[in-house]
């Protein structure tokens, strides 16, 4: 894909659109190949870096998000299919711990078909190692925003794709533990159509969002507003000057039902700032009775 490509940017080109003007430094080092000289794992290696322009599947770094630092790890899916090898983890690894280290936002774009078949199993339990520095840059107090492409599905989903304490998702993005073809190749019928883009799962609560790039960078930009904002030292709510008299509790009752009682989304909408509604709990459950949200009144966050 190139840079006309509204609908499916490529790494670098979804970067240019979500950061800030000429902000980005990249984070990565020259990687360290696991395909043995001669092999036929080495020479398509060396074809698809002269076609696609990438080194590897992941792209790393950092830049400014509305003038705010962050770290950015993102997949190619033109290099393999995004696919994840060890190369790829090391690199992925080396950006989620300096991120933690210099204690920067993280934001995550996955697109992948899973780990790289050409490395077998040890491609697989790579997952393992990225997976637990973000748990780490998690148990930080760092925030962890995704933004899931097409497509996103294995391994990479099942891990660091699935971690964020908020997930938006690109527009009609397959995403899915198993491919569509894996699907059908084991069971012998094809997934219902449309189980597996990202409108679907948004419906069901596994994503909080389907956004475009553009409007990636809005949610993340607001959703930042608040996860990075102190929560020590802010002012203290006022007492009453009098403690009010106690409502009978029948009372109670009958105000709490009053149809013209102010709801939730009366509260978020003239009470609070930067809403950045959450769908679900990401396992696949919803509850229309229950709202969930980031949001800021005053300066709490």
């Amino acid at each position: 894909m190139n840079d006309g490509d509204a609908a499916r940017p490529d790494a670098r080109s979804l970067i240019a659109r979500m950061l800030d003007p000429h902000s980005w430094k990249s984070w990565d080092e020259p990687p360290r190949d696991r395909a043995e000289p001669g092999s036929a794992y080495a020479a398509e290696l060396a074809r698809v870096r002269a076609t696609t322009g990438y080194d590897e599947s992941v792209v790393t770094g950092e830049g400014t998000l509305d003038g705010r630092r962050v770290a950015v790890v993102a997949c190619e899916f033109s290099f393999l299919a995004g696919s994840i090898g060890v190369a790829a983890t090391e690199r992925l690894v080396r950006a989620v711990e300096r991120a933690t280290a210099e204690r920067l936002p993280l934001l995550a774009a996955p697109a992948s078909g899973g780990t790289r078949m050409q490395e077998g199993a040890l491609a697989f339990t790579q997952m393992v190692k990225i997976t637990a520095a973000v748990a780490t840059h998690r148990a930080a107090g760092l925030p962890y925003v995704v933004y899931l492409r097409h497509p996103t599905t294995g391994g990479v989903l099942a891990s660091w794709g699935s971690l964020g304490h908020v997930t938006a998702a690109e527009p009609g993005a397959l995403i899915g533990f198993l491919g569509p073809r894996v699907f059908e190749s084991l069971h012998g019928y094809p997934f219902p159509q449309g189980v597996q883009v990202a409108e679907n799962l948004y419906a069901h609560g596994l994503v909080d969002a389907v956004v475009s790039a553009e409007d990636a960078r809005t949610m993340a930009i607001r959703a930042l507003d608040v996860l990075c904002a102190p929560r020590e030292g802010l002012e203290p709510g006022r007492e009453p000057e009098e403690a009010a008299e106690p409502v009978p509790a029948w009372e109670a009752i009958t105000r709490s039902r009053r149809d013209d009682r102010p709801g939730v989304h009366d509260l978020l909408e003239f009470g609070a700032r930067d809403v950045t509604p959450l769908q679900g709990t990401g396992t696949g459950e919803r509850d229309s009775r229950l709202l969930l949200a980031l949001a800021r009144f005053g300066a709490a966050p």
